[in-house]
């Protein structure tokens, strides 16, 4: 008997436990011509939805010291003042204004995004999909890092940001 609940948990956790998702928030910059990646760890995402399951609003939160870019020195040098002044502006946020429905799961959402105390409306396109009574929502986009004051008049590092957002909210 005691082997049956072992195999039963077991075959749960490799069918249920892996199929799990998790949120995340990726980006892609070039550094002197080569794509850097990279990605936050603690951040806070929330995503709400009528009793129809259209989206009606977003709003996130990233802790900037949870960057994470594979090279522990440079991901110390990106909290400094020159970069994201992590000690003066420890969090990212964006927070939706208005939000059109563009399709059965296809959204536009203009949002203020603020870095270092800089807010600036930027345009998201956001895709919703219902997935085991989960919601999940992604969106892809570019921001210019110069128009939040992040890494100054760097030459060799580009200036165009590319972000991945995937997020998993239950359905309640």
């Amino acid at each position: 008997m005691l082997r049956v609940i072992f195999t039963s948990c077991a075959l749960f956790w490799t069918v249920f436990g892996f199929a799990q998702k998790d949120s995340s928030i990726e980006f892609v910059i070039k550094n002197l011509g080569i794509n850097v990646d990279g990605h936050f760890n603690k951040f806070q995402i929330r995503t709400d939805f009528d009793t129809s399951a259209n989206l009606t609003s977003v709003a996130g939160e990233i802790y900037v010291s949870s960057i994470e870019t594979g090279i522990e020195s440079r991901d110390k040098h990106l909290l400094e003042d020159d970069y994201f002044d992590v000690k003066s502006h420890p969090k990212i946020s964006l927070k939706s204004n208005a939000i059109a429905k563009k399709g059965p799961s296809d959204y536009q959402v203009s949002a203020i995004l603020t870095i270092k105390d800089i807010s600036k409306e930027i345009s998201l396109p956001i895709k919703v999909e219902i997935l085991n009574n989960t919601f999940r929502v992604e969106s892809s986009f570019e921001i210019n890092r110069k128009k939040f004051d992040i890494g100054g008049s760097s030459f060799v590092m580009g200036k165009t940001v590319k972000i991945k957002v995937i997020h998993f909210e239950p359905i309640e």
